[in-house]
């Protein structure tokens, strides 16, 4: 999936996660409004569900349950990634969301590509009709 037909601007960063049932770690390597690509070592399946708990600021945490949407293959260093979507919250869902509207402001002051105006539709021609 490109970034163009995604919904929300992703936000690179690395935040460590705790996955409920889970030793093993997992980090974020983006974020957006609904969703993010997690790195772990232990990666569920395409459609199976988490919870994971991180700090989204000083002092605050966010607990989000996610749904599985894409499994990578393990890399190098025995780690998969996947893309995940938020369904729901535990806790700190505002939190959460000020911290990615927190980091889109950030990210917004470096430079953004120039979208180029497109045409408008030109009217189709249909039979003419007698009047």
């Amino acid at each position: 999936m490109t970034q163009d037909q995604r919904r929300d601007k992703r936000i690179a960063t690395r935040q460590k996660l705790w996955r409920e049932g889970q030793d093993s770690t997992a980090e974020t390597r983006d974020v957006s409004h609904n969703g993010m690509f997690i790195v772990s070592e232990d990666a569920p399946e395409v459609g199976e569900q988490l919870k994971v708990t991180f700090n989204v600021a000083e002092g605050e945490e966010a607990t989000l349950n996610l749904e599985v949407m894409w499994r990578g293959a393990k890399d190098d260093e025995n780690k998969t990634g996947i893309g995940v979507r938020i369904v729901g919250f535990d806790k700190g869902r505002e939190a959460y969301e000020k911290f990615i509207s927190r980091h889109v402001r950030t990210d917004s002051k470096s430079p953004q590509p120039t979208l180029r105006p497109t045409a408008p539709p030109r009217p189709s021609e249909g039979p003419k009709r007698d009047t």
